[in-house]
């Protein structure tokens, strides 16, 4: 009886094949991260801090009384 009982959690284990090792899941996985990862990279430097441009040579002095400041 035990015999039978082994024998059949051995065949329930039994899944599909995988179509190459599993070691090169790891590498695709890996490869993938990276190229995200570099495609990131390339976008480092266009994020604008200040999207409004100021020009610090305006011939009024900023805010309605004289104070420098925003002209929003």
């Amino acid at each position: 009886m035990t015999h039978v009982l082994l024998q059949a959690a051995e065949t329930a284990h039994h899944g599909k094949d995988l179509p190459f090792a599993p070691f090169w899941y790891g590498v695709i996985t890996l490869a993938i991260a990276f190229v995200l990862l570099g495609i990131l990279w390339s976008f480092r430097s266009s994020l604008a801090l200040d999207p409004v441009e100021h020009h610090h040579d305006d011939l009024d002095g900023g805010a309605p009384d004289g104070r420098p400041g925003s002209h929003h």
